[in-house]
């Protein structure tokens, strides 16, 4: 993802090294990264379905899209896990 963050909270005139270090910058990230995770949860929910048929109907992306579905299996519980991960799993033949 990007994009631009406008905060007052952070002072203009400091160094990039002890701007990193600044603790606000630091709950900024995390709440970021919480904002993130809970977008990507939603976009999931609301396409999944659209996504696992895409795999079917869009050959020239079925790779790409296959990278991004997820699946609960017997052996994942509540979890759910990566179309490579059930594979890896699988038994031969």
């Amino acid at each position: 993802m990007k994009g631009v963050v406008d905060s007052e909270d952070l002072p203009l005139n400091i160094s990039r090294e002890m701007l990193q270090q600044n603790k606000i910058l630091k709950v900024i990230f995390k709440n970021l990264v919480k904002k993130c995770n809970g977008t990507f949860r939603g976009f999931y929910e609301q396409f999944s379905k659209k996504l696992k048929l895409g795999v079917h109907e869009d050959s020239t992306n079925r790779k790409k899209i296959a990278d991004l579905i997820r699946f609960h299996t017997s052996a994942s519980g509540e979890d759910q896990v990566s179309f490579k991960e059930y594979v890896s799993r699988m038994k031969e033949n």
